[in-house]
């Protein structure tokens, strides 16, 4: 509806019309503009119950969630190997830039790299180099990395990008709108507190959801260091995810596994030791103690001891090699055999494949949970010898790398951020971060798997 004024209709709160028919234009001042759009709904989340009364976000019942995971994992010397080949596959070569330029005649975007002195610049510098190997490895033990952004001092760009180790990291608690505001990072948890600033650093916190994310962190001069809060979902975390292999660390799996090999240290030392097993039937001591049938069970005890020790005596030690053990046999009133001392010498095999296969099963599980092909990282201690061929681990981690993109989307996010603040998406619009893998050889130059396709613009290149 117009707004009438003497002579002047008003169309809008930017144009007018005079008496005589002439328009008016009137340009709002960009700041209006920027209040406009800031009174557009934000994406806010209900905030999630928490325990304890003070501002800190408990990671786990005793605030050392993160700090249990290594103590437990370093505890077992296959996940150990099995968790950094992981972070390994999860980082892959190099983190390139590339632009999608529409095609007309093909109708579909090819993908061409970007020669930009700044962006390329960014990505290969040693800071950047170490935030992306240090994400990796934290997204792979918790499904949790704190990235650590710095702008430069006008503020115009961000300049650098790291990570707080996860394991030093707690969230503040959400605001009523269910935003978390605050990162503190401490080496001291869990009795770290947020007010001893001599142990405790506390980072603002940007908010991922907002459209004005950018323009805010633009805005806030105080805010020179910021966290970008990143982690792979799970259902009913609010705050701290939970890999999938957690679950396999805290469970009676991960217990047997770590029972088996002490049950083989006490088996070596008990058992396989010995060489001889000593039979004693139980009518031979009435044939050697005329009134043995008149000893109470300490005496008969004490004469089994005896015997016991005294051919133990002969068979051990220096002084027992080469002699021979004597034992009588004959005959009782009815003619039958009286059974004499038996020495059966150990073959040297013991039945432990019922240890062995709890020991195979619980690896199983382990694998399993950490989403791990064996063709890839082999078999382990005493499982079989056959870990496939050298095609099947090919295929196994084509299949693995597909299946890391959605991770791998995660830990790129913060740089699609920097990409925003710092202008590169305006002069490049269609500007993707791309992870290059470490190209699989064959000795077979005929066969069809000895081609490799370039990452980049995915021809087919003949391996030379």
């Amino acid at each position: 509806m117009s707004k009438k004024h003497t002579d002047v209709d008003f169309i809008t709160d930017e144009l007018a019309v005079l008496q005589h028919g002439i328009i008016v234009s009137m340009a709002q001042d960009p700041s209006d503009q920027l209040k406009k759009k800031k009174k557009i709904t934000r994406a806010d989340s209900p905030k999630p119950k928490v325990e304890g009364t003070g501002v800190v976000a408990m990671w786990g019942e005793g605030n050392d969630y993160p700090q249990d995971v290594i103590e437990l994992a370093n505890q077992d010397l296959e996940l150990l190997p099995l968790l950094d080949k992981k972070g390994r596959l999860l980082q892959g070569r190099e983190v390139i830039a590339v632009n999608l330029v529409w095609d007309e005649q093909k109708k579909d975007f090819n993908i061409e790299r970007i020669d930009d002195p700044e962006i390329n610049g960014f990505l290969s510098n040693r800071r950047t180099q170490r935030y992306w190997r240090e994400s990796c490895v934290d997204f792979t033990w918790f499904h949790n990395f704190f990235a650590d952004l710095i702008k430069d001092v006008e503020g115009d760009k961000i300049v650098y990008i790291g990570t707080h180790a996860a394991e030093d990291c707690r969230w503040g608690k959400m605001n009523d709108k269910g935003i978390i505001e605050m990162c503190y990072v401490s080496s001291y948890w869990p009795s770290a507190k947020p007010e001893e600033k001599d142990k405790v650093m506390g980072h603002p916190v940007l908010d991922p959801y907002s459209y004005t994310v950018v323009e805010d962190l633009r805005e806030n001069t105080k805010h020179d260091r910021v966290v970008w809060p990143s982690s792979y979902p799970t259902p009913g975390q609010a705050y701290y995810q939970n890999a999938p292999w957690h679950k396999y660390l805290f469970s009676d799996w991960s217990k047997i596994k770590a029972l088996v090999p002490k049950w083989k240290v006490k088996l070596m030392d008990k058992v396989l030791s010995a060489r001889f097993i000593l039979s004693i039937p139980v009518n031979y001591w009435p044939t050697q103690h005329k009134d043995w049938h008149k000893l109470d069970y300490s005496q008969r005890l004490e004469i089994k001891k005896a015997k016991v020790r005294e051919i133990d005596g002969n068979l051990t030690g220096l002084n027992g090699v080469g002699r021979t053990i004597l034992t009588e046999t004959g005959t009782d009133q009815e003619g039958k055999e009286i059974p004499a001392l038996k020495l059966t010498p150990i073959d040297g095999s013991t039945n432990i494949e019922g240890k062995t296969e709890d020991s195979q099963e619980a690896s199983q599980y382990m694998m399993r949970s950490l989403d791990l092909d064996p063709t890839i990282v082999g078999n382990g201690p005493g499982r079989g010898k056959d870990a496939g061929s050298g095609s099947d681990k090919r295929v196994a981690f084509n299949i693995l790398v597909a299946l890391l993109q959605p991770y791998r989307d995660v830990i790129l996010e913060p740089l699609y951020f920097i990409a925003e603040y710092n202008g590169w998406l305006k002069k490049y619009p269609n500007l993707r971060f791309k992870v290059l893998e470490v190209e699989l050889e064959t000795l077979d130059k005929a066969h069809s798997t000895s081609v490799i396709n370039n990452p980049v613009t995915k021809s087919e290149n003949e391996n030379n």
